[in-house]
C-alpha cells in the first residue's frame, strides 16, 4: 500500500514537471477550453480542422468563465481582483493555434488526470486500512477534495488568460498536494525519529519559509514573461527588480538554514540522510538559480529550478512528518 502512495507522489510530480515544460515552451494557452482541448478529447492536429471563427468563439467562452470566477472572487471580498479581471480586455485575445503548444498542454492535461486517478484510487484504498483507518479515510478525501479545486483552478488558470497571481496560487496549490500525500504516506508508514523540539520547530518553520520562496520564485518568472514580450533575454537586468532581489536573499537565507541542518545532524550524531539530501539539493537548486540569472535564463534550466525546489520542498515536509519530539 505504501509502494502505491509513493507512486502516487511520483504522478503529483510529474504533473509539476510537465507544467513547467508547458510553462517554458509557452504552451499554456495551447488548448483555449478545460477540460477538453478545443471542445475534442483528442485535439486537432492542424488549423485546418478547426472553424474559421475559433478564436472568436473561444473568446466570447473565455469572457463568460472570467464573469463567473470574477463573481466567485467577490463572494470572497476580493473585488479588486475581480473588477481587474472583468476590466483588462486583453485577456480576452485568443491565439492562433500552434499544434506543438496544443499538444505540450495536451500532454500535460493527460499526466494531470493521471495523477488524479492514482488519488481518487488511494482514497478508495483507505477503506480497507485495518489500523487507522478513519485517519486514513478523512486525509484521502482531503487530498481528492484538494485536487478537484486544484483542476478547477487550473481551468481558471486557462480561462484568465494565465493572470501571474492565478498562476501563483495554482503553483502553492501544488505545493499543498506534495505535502498533503507525503502526509498521508507518513501516516500509512507510521514511523518516527526522537528529535528535539529546535529540529521540530525549525523544520516546520523551513517549510513555510519555502513556500514563500516558491512565490517569489514565480513572481520572478512573471517578470522575465512580461519582459519578454517586447524584449530579449540578454537585456534583462534582474537587479532592477525589487522582487528578485527579495528572492535572492530568501535563496542566500535558506542556504544558510540548510547548512544549519547539516551541521546540526552531523554535530548531534543524528544519521538523518533526509537531512544530508535537501542540503545537496538545496546546493544545486542555488546553482542553478545563479546559472539562470547571469546566462540569459536557459530554458531547460527554467524546469530543473522548479523541479529541484519543489524536491527540497518535499524532503523537508518528509522529515518534519518524520520527527517526534523527545518529551
Amino acid at each position: 500500500m505504501v509502494k502505491f502512495h509513493w507512486v502516487t507522489l511520483i504522478f503529483i510530480y510529474l504533473v509539476v514537471v510537465a507544467g513547467s515544460v508547458v510553462r517554458m515552451t509557452g504552451s499554456g494557452m495551447g488548448c483555449p477550453d478545460w477540460p477538453k482541448c478545443f471542445d475534442q478529447y483528442i485535439p486537432p492536429t492542424s488549423a485546418e480542422q478547426l472553424p474559421e471563427n475559433y478564436q472568436e468563439y473561444y473568446s466570447s467562452l473565455r469572457a463568460k468563465k472570467i464573469n463567473r470566477f470574477a463573481q466567485f472572487l467577490k463572494t470572497f471580498g476580493m473585488n479588486d481582483k475581480a473588477d481587474a479581471l472583468l476590466a483588462d480586455k486583453s485577456l480576452l485575445i485568443e491565439q492562433e493555434f500552434n499544434t506543438l503548444n496544443t499538444w505540450f498542454e495536451y500532454v500535460n492535461r493527460l499526466i494531470g488526470a493521471l495523477a488524479g486517478v492514482f488519488i481518487f484510487i488511494g482514497f478508495l484504498l483507505s477503506w480497507k486500512s485495518k489500523d487507522q483507518k478513519r485517519k486514513k479515510i478523512i486525509f484521502s478525501f482531503l487530498l481528492v477534495v484538494l485536487t478537484a479545486f486544484q483542476a478547477w483552478w487550473g481551468a481558471m488558470v486557462v480561462a484568465t488568460n494565465i493572470v501571474p497571481w492565478v498562476l501563483t496560487v495554482h503553483m502553492v496549490i501544488a505545493a499543498l498536494m506534495i505535502a498533503w500525500q507525503l502526509k498521508i504516506i507518513s501516516i500509512y508508514q507510521n514511523t518516527s525519529f526522537k528529535s528535539s523540539a529546535l529540529l521540530k520547530w525549525a523544520s516546520g518553520i523551513g517549510i513555510v519559509f519555502y513556500l514563500v520562496q516558491i512565490v517569489l520564485g514565480t513572481q520572478v518568472r512573471q517578470i522575465v514573461d512580461h519582459w519578454l514580450v517586447a524584449h530579449s533575454r540578454e537585456d534583462l537586468l534582474f537587479q532592477d527588480y525589487s522582487i528578485f532581489l527579495f528572492h535572492r536573499t530568501y535563496a542566500i537565507l535558506l542556504v544558510a538554514f540548510a547548512l544549519f541542518l547539516g551541521l546540526y545532524n552531523y554535530l548531534k550524531k543524528l544519521h538523518l540522510k533526509s537531512i544530508y539530501l535537501f542540503l545537496v539539493i538545496i546546493l544545486m537548486e542555488g546553482t542553478i538559480g545563479k546559472l539562470l540569472a547571469d546566462f540569459d535564463i536557459p530554458h531547460l534550466l527554467q524546469s530543473l529550478h522548479l523541479v529541484f525546489a519543489l524536491l527540497a520542498f518535499g524532503v523537508l515536509v518528509k522529515l518534519y512528518l518524520n520527527l517526534s519530539v523527545i518529551k
